[in-house]
């Protein structure tokens, strides 16, 4: 459901902004990746592939952070970018305030934070886990036009996409109005 505040100069400006005017206002591009409280190695793998390090870079992202939470998977260095990495923090919404772009698990908490802070969010969803719900979650909020979701298959072109034309509807925050969307969404 797009807001009705939104038309389609709206979208135009945005789309302006974030081709034109939103790599040269952030002086540091950065990369967010979150993989949220339990493991996710195939993500952290597929970010830190080459083919997605030198697209980050061509796009003027100097530097990734990954959250890589319990996973085995240790992001390697990279000449090309700066990388950093840690498994857990208390919070991690000063990471998504200060990235340029989000990539995350399809987690609600997740969808829910970039939202808030206006941030392009790609949500990618972990096929290996046993029902689940993130599918439906990052589905819906597609459709809705908030974000863009995929699987780690398909990432670097869902990237690749998003980086060169993809617009996002802004999320007007509402008290409450996240938590509502969910209980309907999940029936409750």
């Amino acid at each position: 459901m797009k807001p009705d505040l939104v038309s389609e100069f709206h979208l135009n400006v945005l789309k302006f902004y974030y081709l034109y005017v939103f790599p040269f206002v952030c002086l540091t591009m950065s990369l967010f990746i979150t993989v949220g409280s339990t493991s996710f190695d195939e993500l952290i793998q597929t970010v830190t592939s080459l083919e997605v390090i030198k697209t980050l870079a061509r796009k003027g992202f100097k530097k990734v952070i990954l959250q890589i939470g319990r996973g085995t998977v240790i992001p390697p260095k990279s000449d090309i970018i700066e990388i950093e990495w840690f498994r857990y923090k208390d919070s991690i919404s000063q990471n998504i305030k200060e990235a340029s772009f989000i990539i995350g698990h399809a987690g609600a908490g997740t969808i829910l934070e970039s939202l808030i802070e206006n941030k392009p969010l790609i949500a990618v969803l972990n096929e290996n886990l046993m029902d689940n719900h993130q599918t439906e979650l990052a589905q819906q909020m597609a459709i809705d036009g908030y974000l863009a979701y995929c699987s780690c298959s398909n990432l670097l072109e869902t990237l690749k996409q998003c980086l060169h034309s993809k617009v996002f509807v802004p999320f007007i925050s509402e008290p409450n109005m996240f938590p509502a969307f969910l209980e309907e969404f999940m029936g409750f």
